[in-house]
C-alpha cells in the first residue's frame, strides 16, 4: 500500500485524523456486526499501528461502544460516522474505517470475509474470492 500520509475525517468534520505510512491489507467484512455498525452491506477496514494515527482535531468527540467483550467501535459523537475499531486483544492496533479517508487508499481489497452472513440483497462478489469466515489473506490482519 501507499507509503504516503493518509488523512481522514468524519461526516461533520469534527474528527480529523492523519495516518503516517502504509495501510494494512484490507478486504470487505460482511459479518452481522460490521453491517450493523456501518449501516450497509459490508465494511472496508485496514489495520494500522495506533502510534501512527494522529488526531488533528476532535479526539474528545470520539464515542466508544463495546460491541463484544473487549472490542470497541469508535465513532464521532456528533455525526455518528464510524472512525475505527479497537480491541483489548490487540492494544497497539486499530482498524480504520476506510470510508472516512479523504486521501486515496492506493490499493484494492483482497477478499470478502464472512460471506455467509452477507445481506440477502447483496450477491455480487465481483472477481474477489469469498470466504465463509476470515479470508486467509486477511486473517492475520484483522479481528472483528
Amino acid at each position: 500500500m501507499s507509503e504516503t500520509t493518509h488523512r481522514g475525517s468524519c461526516n461533520c468534520g469534527a474528527v480529523r485524523i492523519e495516518i503516517e505510512g502504509p495501510l494494512g491489507v484490507f478486504g470487505f467484512c460482511h459479518c452481522t456486526t460490521c453491517r450493523k455498525a456501518s449501516g450497509t452491506a459490508f465494511t472496508a477496514n485496514s489495520s494500522v499501528g495506533r502510534e501512527r494515527v494522529r488526531f488533528l482535531d476532535g479526539e474528545a468527540a470520539i464515542a466508544r461502544y463495546e460491541s463484544s467483550p473487549g472490542t470497541f467501535r469508535c465513532f464521532c459523537s456528533k455525526c455518528g460516522s464510524p472512525v475505527y475499531k479497537e480491541s483489548a486483544a490487540k492494544p497497539g492496533i486499530i482498524r480504520i474505517r476506510l470510508g472516512i479517508l479523504d486521501t486515496p487508499v492506493g490499493a484494492k481489497p483482497k477478499a470478502h470475509a464472512f460471506w455467509g452472513e452477507r445481506a440477502d440483497w447483496y450477491d455480487d462478489p465481483g472477481s474477489m474470492p469469498v470466504y465463509e469466515t476470515w479470508a486467509p489473506v486477511l486473517k492475520d490482519e484483522v479481528e472483528e
